[in-house]
């Protein structure tokens, strides 16, 4: 790995909103601009600002990293008809069975999906870096151009992005080098990942109340966090942990009761779970139930690799006629996910009843069918936090502290299959609570990006009866659950290692 100063190169982007942003290089990088040249106005720290989230959904969204989190052991299968139809799309197992090595290969298919950038974390530290420039330097800007309240939220918003991109990172690779400071050149090795997402929650912790529950300004509404998505994202951390440090999984727990309680009970009215009628409206973005999201909007030209087409490209009919999606979710998880003779509208929404548990080679997810099918340029935003996951992981912290606090489990669970309009549960605590959590989890939030995360975390991955093609365990604590680590990591750094499991 080169040092960690890393070359900010990015340019900054010449706008006031993320949506409809378009970018240009500018004689010096953002680097040379925090000089005498920069960071001297409002608008220089909101075009810096705005620029880093553009560059976090340029990486998200070109390395497929949403599709690869719903199909990695996953509950789909490519299509008899598509196998037949495509005989070398051979990442549809790769992702399924685990098999990250030939995944990571520069074939055919990574010229669009570009599978193989996931392994390379410099990407992330780039836009790290930036953000510890704009902690750096926004409190020295002058109160006649930003608040005192401005400043800190400013300040927050790169605290946030730089532990956000940490949990990504944590998830993909495991343990990572980890800073925290501007303009960071030491050559240090890998940091244990629960260390590193422990000291995300404390700096989170003491900025999160910097950042407004909601925005004025509704171009900024969900593309930007706040501190419904900084408190979210701490509820994610404290449950990734968990399952982890299990010395101390109470804690996390606990934490994630409390971090929840604050999301829910204090937020002012900022967030509500949309009704169902009102739940297309979701992905269009900027819904009172969007906590954080990337814009994507086709008539801004916003239109990045690939991979954000999971919504469509892979789950809906391949072109008008054709009998055949490239995949469809195998029919048993569909069953336990839905079973039959129970009341879901979401079942209603997403599949046709007739299909769903066949195994066919048409059988639709329609969660996100504002497109019109395959190929079609999903135009809607990318949600990565919203109210229904925040409120299902207090669930789950609720369920796992035991007796005592498992009727607020309950109660939490019941909210979010209120509004779904299928039955309340009112079955027992224990597992059988625990594992209601989870599959309701698992329908809510199906082609958000959270299905392999949730699996890895709660250790089901291991399990047959919640994973499709599940890890031993032997592989998993050698760290089959990661992603290989390119091996330009080691450039110039004799502290790196790499995930040995995929060497």
């Amino acid at each position: 790995m080169k040092r960690l100063l890393i070359g900010i190169g990015m340019a900054v982007l010449l706008c006031t909103s993320q949506s409809g942003c378009k970018k240009f290089l500018d004689a010096e990088s953002p680097v040379k601009e925090s000089g005498a040249s920069f960071w001297k106005t409002r608008d220089d720290v909101e075009r810096f600002t705005n620029n880093l989230y553009g560059e976090i959904a340029d990486i998200l969204l070109n390395n497929s990293f949403f599709l690869a989190a719903e199909f990695r052991c996953g509950v789909y299968r490519q299509t008899a008809k598509s196998v037949a139809t495509w005989r070398t799309r051979y990442y549809y197992d790769y992702l399924v069975y685990n098999d990250m090595r030939s995944l990571n290969v520069h074939d055919y298919w990574n010229q669009f999906f570009h599978f193989d950038d996931i392994r390379k974390w410099a990407p992330y530290f780039k836009v790290i870096q930036a953000a510890g420039i704009l902690q750096d330097n926004v409190m020295d800007i002058s109160t006649a151009e930003l608040s005192d309240a401005d400043k800190r939220r400013y300040r927050a918003e790169g605290v946030w992005v730089r532990c956000f991109l940490y949990f990504i990172m944590v998830r993909l690779y495991g343990d990572v080098p980890y800073y925290n400071e501007p303009y960071f050149d030491k050559i240090i090795g890998r940091t244990k990942f629960v260390d590193v997402l422990n000291a995300c929650i404390a700096d989170l912790a003491s900025v999160k109340d910097d950042l407004p529950w909601a925005y004025t300004n509704t171009k900024m509404k969900a593309v930007r966090p706040t501190r419904g998505a900084a408190l979210d994202l701490m509820m994610h951390m404290n449950m990734w942990n968990a399952g982890f440090d299990e010395v101390n999984k109470d804690k996390y727990y606990k934490a994630t009761v409390d971090l929840g309680k604050e999301l829910l009970e204090q937020n002012n009215g900022a967030y509500r779970l949309l009704t169902i009628s009102e739940f297309k409206t979701l992905f269009r973005g900027g819904s009172e139930e969007g906590l954080f999201e990337f814009t994507q909007n086709v008539n801004y030209g916003e239109v990045r690799g690939l991979g954000y087409q999971y919504l469509n490209d892979n789950v809906l009919e391949h072109g008008a006629g054709s009998g055949y999606a490239y995949v469809a979710p195998v029919a048993a998880s569909m069953k336990k996910m839905y079973p039959l003779g129970i009341a879901d509208k979401r079942r209603d929404m997403w599949f046709d009843v007739n299909t769903m548990y066949t195994n066919g080679n048409l059988v639709e997810f329609r969660k996100f069918a504002a497109n019109a099918g395959s190929n079609i340029a999903f135009d809607g935003n990318l949600i990565f936090f919203r109210l229904s996951d925040a409120i299902l992981l207090a669930a789950e912290a609720n369920a796992e502290l035991g007796s005592a606090t498992e009727p607020e489990a309950i109660r939490l669970m019941n909210l979010v299959r209120a509004r779904a309009e299928t039955p309340l549960y009112v079955g027992a605590g224990g597992d059988m609570l625990k594992d209601a959590i989870f599959w309701e989890r698992a329908k809510e939030l199906m082609g958000e990006g959270h299905a392999y995360y949730d699996l890895v975390r709660t250790h089901r991955v291991l399990n047959s009866e919640y994973c499709t093609a599940p890890i031993s365990q032997s592989a998993f604590l050698r760290g089959a659950w990661t992603w290989p680590i390119d091996e330009s990591a080691l450039d110039n750094n004799p502290l790196m290692t790499l995930n040995e499991y995929w060497r």
